[in-house]
């Protein structure tokens, strides 16, 4: 993950959620706290994680067209080493984002996904998410 600038206001409280979510433009995630991009990253992992979809922003993509920054997960960034992650969290699935197609996040089967207790956001356009054991989707 790399700072925007060494400017204090740019540094990351990891006591509190960060809204992570996909840049377009720099084909990275951005990390957002305080209404500010604190930093961009190729890959994060967060925890107790919420996916976020802003019903206004959805309607201004459908109606326009053009996509805009209305869909991210909120989380705690994880300290663990993203590359170690995978072997942290065996019981895992894909979860995806479309706003033409689903009014929130979804899982491979097309459910709807809400909440994870872990998450590794990945590659250009997917996430990872770890289901807590004993735990179903709604």
């Amino acid at each position: 993950m790399t700072s925007r600038t060494s400017d204090p206001r740019y540094k990351i409280d990891h006591e509190r959620k960060v809204f992570v979510y996909k840049n377009l433009h720099k084909d990275c995630w951005s990390v957002r706290q305080d209404g500010l991009v604190k930093a961009h990253a190729d890959d994060i992992c967060l925890y107790d994680c919420a996916f976020r979809v802003g019903k206004k922003g959805r309607k201004k993509v459908l109606k326009e067209k053009r996509k805009n920054v209305h869909a991210g997960i909120t989380g705690y960034i994880d300290t663990f080493e993203v590359d170690k992650w995978d072997d942290n969290h065996p019981n895992t699935a894909h979860v995806f984002y479309n706003p033409y197609k689903n009014e929130t996040f979804v899982d491979s089967a097309g459910d709807p996904v809400f909440w994870s207790s872990a998450v590794k956001i990945a590659d250009r356009v997917s996430y990872v998410l770890c289901y807590p054991e004993g735990v179903e989707l709604i």
